[in-house]
């Protein structure tokens, strides 16, 4: 009795390695888009706005942040200081500020064919996230192929918006993947 238990264990055993092998080998991630791969774009150059980057330079590269699992360390990438030149201020402005859909097509096309040489797997962007203190302090996003941008404010004209507030507003808004695997 004692040697069946053994020999039950020791198949449970194998079969959790072959599973935790299985799991873990490179063709497991097949048919898998990491990201989101995000560029953020900051339209405030004040100095309040430079906090701003700082407060989501700081949250994004923390490894306490996952934004309910849509942020995922080592796996996610936003585009801040080094963002695609096809991704202007100007274009974010039209967008955003103006909502001129002609330039939302073509924001949409510079995500969709974004090429990174530091990153040659990855291809394309999930969206853009911009803070913006016209009229009022927001947080903003536009999310690849969507014809809506989204956005929630931070905070009330004249005022600083706090770093809890910049932080919920980023996760809030982030873009889901769009990539193809």
């Amino acid at each position: 009795m004692i040697f069946a238990k053994k020999n039950f264990s020791r198949e449970k055993l194998q079969k959790a390695f072959f599973i935790f092998a299985l799991s873990f080998s490179p063709f497991s991630f097949a048919g898998y888009a990491g990201g989101p791969y995000v560029v953020w774009v900051n339209l405030d150059r004040s100095v309040n706005g430079k906090r701003v980057d700082k407060i989501i330079a700081n949250f994004a590269t923390s490894k306490s942040v996952n934004c309910d699992g849509q942020w995922k360390m080592g796996d996610s990438l936003l585009y801040m200081v080094a963002r695609p030149s096809s991704i202007s201020d100007s274009l974010v402005e039209d967008v955003f500020l103006r909502n001129d859909k002609i330039q939302m097509k073509r924001l949409s096309l510079a995500l969709k064919n974004h090429r990174d040489a530091d990153f040659p797997s990855h291809e394309g962007l999930d969206g853009v996230v911009i803070y913006s203190n016209k009229r009022d302090a927001k947080i903003m996003s536009f999310t690849k192929g969507r014809r809506k941008i989204e956005s929630v404010r931070i905070a009330s004209p004249g005022e600083l918006p706090s770093k809890k507030d910049i932080e919920d507003a980023f996760c809030a808004l982030l873009p889901p993947i769009t990539r193809a695997p």
